[in-house]
């Protein structure tokens, strides 16, 4: 079933239960209410008429004749049924009842009267004729003793017939207040429903490669934030397709540039165009394309590796000067051919940290070897280091060309190049600020960039001192 049927049945079952609910207690409160109320008017009509009993009895005799009419408009205005009854239960006086009704009037309901009580019972009496009726009962007294009571009695088909109105009333009103609340529970299923069934169809796009699906955001709740976020997501994917289409493009020129040059060199070697005395030269340069090769396959087994398993560190105590000196080495040749000038600045003559010194190595190789890619010729390079707080951090200045807002939101992404031309980026291949990041964050310290076009960049990553 669809979220939309779910969420329509669920409301809907939650109304129909509650109205239910609802129905029943109202129907059992006018019940109650208009029975209590009529019950209350009967009463009051019985403690009038046993008064008007208790006045005009004079000497102990009762004369019924000075308040008979009075009892009759009793009848007349109220539709009530009065009968007056001794201490024996035998009827003094009737009105409103059929002929012979009032014949055996005796019920134990009515003998809390005789001892002072009213009561209020449903009938009288056993008479074909006599329909059930709502009794309110008040005692009188004559010379001070109970003589008899008063008994004014309603039909009960009445009364139903009023309780029956007022139910029809009530389920009129919760059938009408139902359909206003199906339209409004219909439509919020619709509109919650809605952009559900677009993420979910836009979800189905993506997955079979077509990322350039958005959905319309309408809302700031909940299913509204859901589809910023789907957006936000497919515009990631979006750009990480892009660029590793870019990169797959970028990879096959890389591999297929120093494999042709090499074959090149070697066919006229082979051939013997190449003169001996020029042979170390060429060989020299199919070296560094093997080199270029090697360092290709190994990113791209580190990469791998980085995002498909958990990086294992193995830490060790060593100075980080000193691997910043050896590193730096490492450039002398490329610097020299770009008359670079690369200098490093410590805090100390020896700071001990502890880390995997193979992987920080990799990481202040690939930083230093992206200085080295985007500062032009006679720029300076500097790595320098600083402590703060149990910490060391080490930057490595250029002052190349540097990059703008929107190229630092993905300079650390795998397979992006900062300079898709390949102008200045000749032998990278988008992986080694992934490298580096991936590396730091598994020593749990930070990586962090600072740059700006034509100001240079600043590459910067903290370590953990080693405890003395």
């Amino acid at each position: 079933m669809r979220i939309f049927g779910k969420h329509l049945l669920l409301h809907l079952s939650t109304l129909i239960i509650s109205f239910v609910f609802l129905g029943l207690v109202l129907t059992q409160g006018i019940r109650g209410f208009l029975t209590e109320r009529r019950a209350d008017e009967l009463m009051s009509l019985a403690q009038r008429v046993a008064h008007s009993m208790e006045n005009f009895t004079e000497f102990g005799a009762r004369n019924v004749i000075y308040f008979r009419d009075e009892i009759l408009n009793i009848h007349r205005y109220t539709d009530a049924a009065v009968l007056l009854i001794d201490t024996e239960y035998n009827p003094i006086l009737s009105i409103g009842l059929p002929y012979g009704a009032v014949a055996e009037i005796y019920v134990a309901e009515l003998r809390p009267l005789m001892d002072g009580y009213t009561v209020v019972v449903l009938g009288t009496a056993n008479h074909p004729a006599l329909e059930p009726l709502l009794v309110a009962g008040y005692p009188f007294w004559i010379d001070g003793e109970i003589a008899g009571a008063a008994l004014v009695g309603f039909s009960m088909a009445e009364l139903e017939a009023a309780i029956s109105e007022m139910y029809r009333i009530t389920m009129i009103a919760l059938l009408i207040t139902a359909a206003f609340a199906f339209l409004l529970i219909y439509a919020s299923s619709r509109a919650i429903s809605r952009p559900l069934r677009q993420i979910n169809d836009a979800a189905g796009i993506i997955a079979s490669g077509e990322f350039d699906k958005r959905i319309p955001i309408k809302g700031k709740d909940e299913v509204g934030q859901l589809a910023t976020q789907f957006n936000k997501m497919a515009e990631s994917l979006q750009d990480q397709e892009r660029v590793r289409h870019a990169f797959i493009a970028n990879l096959s020129h890389d591999i297929r540039s120093p494999l042709t040059s090499m074959r090149g060199f070697l066919m006229a070697i082979n051939d013997g165009i190449v003169p001996p005395e020029e042979q170390p030269y060429y060989l020299g340069i199919i070296l560094d394309e093997t080199e270029r090769l090697i360092k290709l396959s190994n990113d791209i087994m580190d990469i791998h590796r980085i995002h498909d398993t958990e990086i294992v560190l193995e830490r060790s105590v060593f100075d980080i000067n000193g691997l910043i000196r050896k590193t730096i080495l490492g450039f002398s040749r490329r610097a020299t051919d770009k008359r670079l000038m690369i200098t490093s600045r410590f805090a100390h003559p020896e700071d001990m940290v502890e880390a995997d010194e193979d992987k920080i190595r990799r990481s202040l190789y690939n930083l230093i070897d992206n200085a080295v890619k985007f500062t032009g010729e006679n720029g300076e390079i500097t790595v320098e280091t600083t402590i703060s707080k149990e910490k060391v951090a080490i930057s490595v200045h250029d002052n190349g060309r540097g990059m703008t807002e929107e190229e630092k939101k993905y300079i650390f992404d795998r397979f992006y190049k900062g300079d898709p031309s390949r102008g200045e980026d000749k032998m990278g291949n988008g992986l080694g600020l992934s490298i580096v990041k991936a590396f730091v964050r598994a020593h749990g310290e930070t990586l962090t960039v600072d740059s700006s076009p034509d100001k240079g960049s600043v590459f910067t990553f903290t370590l953990a001192l080693a405890s003395h």
